[in-house]
């Protein structure tokens, strides 16, 4: 009832108070019965006698003194109810079972592998980038202190594994560097030792110094960002930093290396790109080149003629006949021709042979207009031999057209030049098998659905002539035919091409002669499997940086070494003089070079509106390639400044060898950008025509693609006597440019410590912007530029020295950027620094450092790198005899296997990492937090980037309940611990990542929790883990509590942890001293009808063997997983119950965790609940009181089944004899009987009669007095108290049964392993 509830017989707001009468007792209401009076008369009675009580004797100290009060009311003196709760062994860990600790989550493990490489690989790089840490994940608390036990052993020590927060990769061709940023845990926590620093189950320590740099910082400081001074361990890169340099930095603005976040991920799909499984586009076939001297005098006419035949194979008949050199040609001085074969000099660069696989006929989509090639004869020779052109022919082509090519018709001819008499026939059998192979192996490519890239566009196969498998001895007559259809052109202007004269592919005997132009080169437009690779951002960001892992080669296997081969002239003059030349073979990896471009669309398109899918080529920059010569990974990346913050998806578009060799790329003169981390650094911007302005920065260098078209091992030397054209084999090296100068930022720095900034600090991009505002007097927000808006700052120069000056040009442009804490959204963006000139003693390769000030007083440096340009060379080296011309960057060739590339059969590249990163409004500091870092080069022994894991032997430093130092004002000095009491008292205090926000610290039984303490030292029960996931502080740690053989209370509003098991004055845990009794309890004070009673399941009560799974952690070493088992004697046929409690770090502390659980189970069998009065109670939960009842017959030990054939089923065996029983039978189809009384016959263990019944022995109403730990005590309104207790085991006595088990003097239970104890 309300305080201020208006009585009906009075009016107005007066006090109210409820009168208090308490219910009788059990034994009040016998006294009543007995005197006969009424019980209002008994009420009266008791109010008087209170009221006569002045003096209590002292004997009556433990009976209440009930005081009258003029409103009725009561005052109950020496009263002690604590309102409280404990979360006890029996509330927690027998329903049903002890406690799982394997549902807690308390690690983030993560991470991930590389395959290994073959003997040709030297250079090695990481496999995959590890995820960042989830925003909103809180710091781990890592919580452990190393001791040393008395037995020499010790215990303690953890390995976390630190949250990444920061992480990039960067390439250095031949390796690669994963930075990384990670919270270790909440500090102050001192850094771990080289030893205990660890890369998967690797050690650092294993690394040479440099290799690797870690840096570290405890968490005690104001702001825990790393900077140089931070730098621990290594000698990589950050023992040369700077004090105060930022140790870890990632491009934000035009590139430029600031404190940017940064986050790195490996893309899962659609990494590779690149053009493979090259098909010839009716490039002839070649055998190798052999030397057939002809010499005079050892040889007889026939065998001269001989020879001669023996050359056709590798000298075209139309040479032989109209070159000076070629055996059938006139002589200067007259008409008649040479019989002889001492002019036999081998000229030109092979016979062809048709490849029978070309693209023959296109078919126009808008007219359905057919194109085909058919060739001319240029020349016929004077034996009749011919000299063709026209075989090919250039087509535009678009979306819808369709092409037609043509595989295996007709074979190659065995003996094509006819056999002659006397002379043995030229055998090409090799060669039709070569072909042949080829026809078939280039028909399994082309299954219907399967895409194909010639030229600038994307082909797919519609249809085959044969569907199934084509065999070229079978199907020769015909051939087969695939149909192909365009689907998407990449170029609107260089969409063509090339398609071939039939006949020039299925000639029997030979492709006759064409001359260098009308060949069919083996970089005539291709037919080319591809792969395009895709890279989308998962953030907002405003760089993107890409890293790509590369293998590109060429490598010739043991073809002819042509560079050495004799000239025509040489051979014929080595003919007379008897010279029998032989040709050198070679087998190497050469140079090879791959081209490939990015397009690029928002992350969001919709791919099905527009052309192309959204996708647009970022115009105006180059063709990115790649240069290798060897089966090595070369390691590369491409940073892409976005024309403002926001997502974007990449496509990593091949070029193939025709857009190069051909005009469209002018014939290999255009310069490309040959990514090379070890060149300088390029940047420049491209322009995507709807999504805007793009920066591209990377390192290498420009170079000519034709620089890399031909092999010196194909060029043999010059023939004088020959009129083939001119192809140049080699150019001089790019040089400098001494004409000019370029300039490079290398980064732009606060230079002193004001406002916002520290000393050594990047500008910021806000900063930069407001700067260039002030410098050109433009503002781009206030003055309403618009994006893309462009303008200059001139004068933009160095002249500190009066001896060195640079006077430079700022090109600057409006991009739109959202900030979150400004409305202004549009700023300033450097295009590029140009020089203007440059006067006085400085040059290339020098560093200058131009200053300005911002409007708010900061002085910034601006750091350049002064260098001159490179020009290319020239042509330095030619020939008119080059076998291959363009072997440095085809996809096929015309010698078969015997040149192989390093895309026969896959993609080149792949894009191996992403690094996004952004600039941000404020530098995050990681306040209160260890942070580690580290920077580790790729290396043999770490291929593979694997979660970082450190060794921690002293954890998170806290305020220790005992044992603690204080300075010298007295204040505690904090300090890692190892006891629980400690952790809840910083959990519940501590106001970043603990409850203090949320709990006063007066809410915590401190004095019991430094009570606690002692008696977790004493007993060694140590807790060291890590609290990694958001917990319910209460049911944490109830579930803790029992691993340290403890229970968490509640006592009048007070949190707090207590000993589960009573201690002596050493707080160790007793086992020979009777538990204290605090109260006793029957039926003479238990409110009537209140008593209840709870048993816990048979299912619950079921013995079984305890497995405690544990770990022991040796200094800067993995922890070993122990096991140990325990059970009671007699009990080792029992099941295993599993408890995975990974804070035991000794084998002492979870023996007694071991035979505590058994305890539990074996003691525990029952709770009881009841109400009584609160006088002269003293009491609260925890606390030890007596009970003397008579409690229900009904027990559910004693319940069991007879099955049909008389099997008893019961939780205790039955003696034969006859056993008082209530049962009940199952009658099938009948109406069932009632429970009934009965007699249940026992003999030879088997039931005599009641067959198919449930039975429940009697046991009868019994008086029984058990001791039992209070689990919770509440008193309502009306004074009545409510106890809730369980039963604890007591021996006679009244010692703890389960204290006396957990110390197990008596070797009751048996302990198996650990495995060094067995």
């Amino acid at each position: 009832m309300s305080l201020h509830q208006q009585p009906f017989e009075r009016g107005g707001m007066v006090p109210y108070r409820h009168p208090l009468q308490q219910p009788l007792l059990p034994y009040e209401k016998r006294l009543i019965q007995a005197l006969g009076c009424s019980e209002e008369e008994y009420r009266q009675f008791a109010q008087e006698v209170e009221r006569r009580v002045s003096e209590r004797p002292e004997e009556y100290a433990h009976i209440p003194n009930i005081v009258g009060l003029p409103d009725g009311g009561l005052t109950l003196l020496a009263i002690n109810v604590a309102v409280s709760l404990i979360f006890t062994a029996a509330a927690v860990l027998l329903a049903p079972k002890p406690p799982d600790f394997n549902n807690r989550r308390v690690r983030q493990k993560k991470l991930g592998g590389v395959q290994g490489r073959d003997i040709y690989t030297p250079t090695v790089g990481f496999d995959a980038a590890q995820d960042l840490a989830e925003y909103g994940q809180i710091v781990p608390i890592a919580f452990t202190r190393k001791e040393t036990l008395p037995n020499g052993s010790t215990s303690g020590g953890l390995l976390v594994s630190p949250q990444l927060v920061w992480s990039r990769m960067k390439s250095r061709y031949s390796f690669q560097i994963a930075e990384m940023v990670m919270i270790v845990g909440q500090g102050p926590m001192d850094r771990p030792d080289l030893a205990g620093i660890f890369l998967g189950n690797n050690a650092l320590d294993a690394l040479y110094d440099d290799y690797f740099d870690f840096f570290y910082t405890s968490g005690e400081a104001a702001k825990s960002r790393l900077k140089g001074f931070h730098h621990r361990y290594g000698d990589f890169i950050g023992a040369n930093l700077d004090n105060d340099e930022e140790a870890f930095s990632a491009p934000a603005n035009a590139a430029q290396e600031t404190t940017a976040f940064c986050g790195a991920f490996t893309p899962s799909s659609q990494t590779r790109f690149g053009v493979y499984s090259g098909v010839p586009n009716g490039t002839p076939y070649r055998p190798d080149w052999k030397i057939v001297s002809i010499p005079q005098g050892p040889l007889k006419a026939t065998a001269e003629r001989q020879k001669k035949n023996e050359q056709k194979k590798y000298v075209d008949q139309f040479l032989m006949d109209v070159h000076d050199k070629g055996g059938n040609a006139p002589q200067d001085d007259k008409e008649k021709d040479k019989e002889g074969s001492e002019e036999a000099g081998m000229p030109g660069t092979g016979t062809n042979y048709a490849r029978r696989i070309g693209i023959v006929k296109h078919i126009r989509a808008t007219d359905k207009f057919e194109t085909t090639a058919n060739h001319d004869v240029r020349k016929t020779s004077k034996n009749g031999h011919e000299s063709w052109k026209d075989v090919k022919k250039e087509v535009f082509a678009d979306v819808g057209d369709v092409i037609k090519i043509l595989i295996g018709r007709g074979t190659q001819a065995i003996i094509p030049f006819g056999p002659s008499p006397g002379f043995d026939p030229v055998d090409l059998s090799d060669i039709r098998a070569s072909i042949q192979s080829e026809s078939a192996r280039y028909d399994q490519l082309f299954a219907v659905g399967s895409t194909f890239m010639i030229g600038s566009l994307t082909w797919k196969v519609t249809k085959r002539r044969i569907e199934g498998r084509f065999d070229p001895d079978t199907g020769a007559d015909g051939g087969q035919t695939i149909t192909l259809k365009c689907i998407e052109r990449w170029s609107a202007a260089q969409n063509r091409i090339g398609i071939v004269d039939e006949k020039a592919i299925t000639k029997r005997s030979h492709v006759p002669y064409t001359k260098n132009d009308d060949a069919i080169s083996e970089a005539f437009y291709p037919i080319l499997r591809y792969e395009l690779g895709t890279v989308k951002n998962t953030r907002a960001c405003d760089v993107t940086e890409i890293g790509i892992k590369s293998q590109v080669w060429t490598k010739f296997n043991g073809i002819t070494h042509f560079a050495p081969l004799p000239t025509p002239l040489k051979i014929a003059d080595g003919n007379k003089e008897d010279i029998s030349y032989t040709e050198g073979k070679i087998s190497s990896y050469a140079h090879r070079i791959s081209f490939f471009t990015i397009d690029v669309r928002p992350s969001n398109y919709d791919a099905n509106v527009g052309r192309n899918n959204g996708w647009e080529g970022m115009g105006g920059g180059y063709l990115f390639a790649v240069v290798g010569d060897s089966p090595v990974d070369i390691y590369s990346s491409i940073q892409i400044k976005h024309p403002s913050r926001g997502q974007y998806e990449y496509r990593f578009r091949p070029f193939e060898s025709s857009r190069i060799t051909k005009g469209g790329q002018g014939g290999g003169e255009r310069p490309v950008l040959s990514l090379d981390a070890r060149g300088e650094q390029q940047s420049y911007q491209v322009q995507a025509p709807t999504y805007g302005t793009f920066q591209i920065t990377t390192k290498g260098q420009l170079v000519q693609p034709r620089q890399f078209f031909v092999h010196k091992e194909m060029a043999a030397p010059p023939d004088v006597k020959s009129d083939d054209d001119t192809i140049v084999v080699s150019y001089a090296p790019t040089e400098q440019d001494t004409s000019r100068y370029e300039v490079q930022l290398l980064d732009c720095k606060a230079l002193e410590t004001e406002g916002s900034y520290e000393k050594g600090e990047s500008i910021r991009f806000i900063t930069r912007s407001n700067l260039f505002s002030k410098l050109t007097g433009i503002d781009p927000y206030r003055d309403n530029k618009t994006v893309g808006f462009k303008t200059t700052k001139e004068d933009f120069q160095y002249s500190r020295d009066a001896d060195r000056k640079v006077f430079m040009r700022v090109h600057l442009s409006v991009v739109k950027q959202d900030m979150g804490h400004t409305s202004r959204n549009l700023w300033w963006e450097v295009d590029r620094y140009e020089v203007v000139r440059v006067e006085g003693n400085i040059g290339h390769n020098d560093t200058f450092v131009k200053t300005a000030r911002t409007n708010n007083d900061v002085q910034f440096g601006f750091r350049f790198r002064l260098f001159h340009p490179n020009k290319f060379g020239e042509p330095e080296s030619t020939s008119n005899r080059v076998f291959q011309r363009f072997s440095g960057v085809a996809e096929v060739s015309h010698y078969g296997d015997l040149i192989t590339r390093s895309c026969d059969n896959g993609p080149e590249h792949e894009v191996i990492y992403v690094n996004e990163s952004l600039a941000e409004e404020e530098t995050p500091v990681y306040d209160g937090c260890a942070v580690a870092g580290l920077k580790l080069k790729s290396s043999d022994n770490f291929n593979q980037l694997d979660q970082v894991r450190l060794y921690l032997d002293q954890g998170l430093q806290v305020e220790r309940l005992i044992d603690n130092d204080t300075d010298s004002q007295g204040n505690p000095i904090p300090a890692a611990s190892n006891l629980l009491t400690d952790l809840l008292w910083y959990l519940v205090t501590n106001k970043d990542t603990g409850a203090g926000e949320l709990l006063n610290s007066s809410l915590v039984d401190k004095a019991a929790l430094t009570t606690t303490g002692r008696y977790l030292r004493a007993n060694r029960l140590y807790w060291d883990d890590v609290i990694a996931e958001p917990i319910n502080l209460r049911s944490w740690l109830a579930e803790q509590a029992a691993g340290v053989l403890c229970f968490v209370g509640l006592k009048n509003g007070k949190l707090n942890l207590e000993p589960a098991l009573p201690y002596d004055s050493n707080y160790e845990i007793n086992a020979s001293e009777p538990v204290p009794i605090s109260a006793m309890f029957t039926g003479g004070n238990i409110i009537e009808d209140s008593l209840e009673i709870s048993w816990l399941e048979l299912e619950e009560r079921k013995m079984f063997k305890s497995a405690i799974i544990y770990r022991e952690s040796q200094l800067n070493e993995f922890p070993e997983e122990k096991t140990l088992i325990a059970h009671y004697s007699g009990d080792q046929d029992l099941p295993i119950e599993q408890f995975d409690a990974p804070f035991i770090t000794s084998d002492e502390h979870a023996q007694k965790v071991a035979r505590y659980f058994l305890a539990l189970r074996k003691y525990l069998t029952h709770t009881i609940t009841f109400k009584t009065l609160p006088w002269g109670l003293n009491l609260e939960a925890g606390k030890f009181i007596r009970v003397a009842t008579e409690l229900s017959p009904y027990r559910p030990d004693n319940n069991g089944i007879v099955t049909a054939d008389g099997t008893v089923v019961s939780v205790s065996e039955l003696a034969d004899g006859s056993h008082d029983v209530y049962f009940w039978q199952r009658r099938t189809g009948e109406a069932q009987d009632a429970v009934q009384e009965g007699s249940l016959e026992i003999s030879g263990g088997k039931a005599q009669n009641l067959f198919d019944s449930v039975f429940s022995v009697k046991g009868g109403s019994h008086a029984d007095e058990q001791i039992y730990q209070i689990e919770a005590l509440d008193i309502d309104q009306d004074g009545i108290v409510t106890i809730k207790a369980g039963n604890y085991a007591v021996d006679s006595e009244g010692r703890s049964k389960i204290a006396i088990d957990v110390i197990d003097t008596a070797g009751a239970i048996t302990l198996v392993g650990p495995p060094d104890e067995d």
